[in-house]
């Protein structure tokens, strides 16, 4: 049985939406915060850090999907990296999740059904993200995907 693989095409249209999407939210969120004029102090000196960088992997996917759109080789290599931190950032934001819920178990609303719901809640999004992300890179891998973006392009 062979994996599937999916259309380039596919590829990069998903991802440059999904980057699109992620970088006007964020954009947009990091606005009103600054606009609003109620950031605390610890937020600038700890989180606007990793935001800013969170913000910049999402670019780095955007314009890798857009390479990978025109052919060119190095959209199959940045996109092939933006999928490995997609993968790593879904999995610690889970088990962060989970970790918050194992700290404070009667904070939540579900506190009474226990773990089975708190890891069905995590695994309805990671579960998803995480394998079309694995399908992506295996067919960023393939002998297809190398000839398609080493051809030179005609215009």
């Amino acid at each position: 049985m062979a994996i599937p693989t999916l259309p380039l095409a596919f590829i990069g249209w998903f991802f440059a939406i999904l980057c699109f999407a992620a970088l006007t939210i964020g954009v947009l969120l990091l606005h009103q915060l600054f606009r609003s004029g109620t950031i605390p102090p610890e937020y600038l000196q700890s989180r606007i850090i990793s935001d800013v960088a969170l913000l910049l992997v999402w670019l780095i996917g955007l314009v890798s999907a857009f390479g990978l759109l025109n052919g060119l080789s190095w959209g199959r290599i940045g996109l092939e990296y933006f999928c490995w931190v997609l993968i790593a950032l879904t999995l610690m934001s889970g088990g962060t999740r989970l970790a918050s819920y194992l700290q404070h178990p009667k904070d939540h609303k579900l506190a009474p059904r226990g773990w089975a719901v708190a890891i069905a809640g995590v695994m309805l999004v990671a579960l998803p993200l995480v394998a079309l992300c694995g399908v992506s890179i295996f067919t960023l891998h393939s002998d297809q995907a190398r000839v398609q973006t080493e051809q030179p392009q005609k215009y």
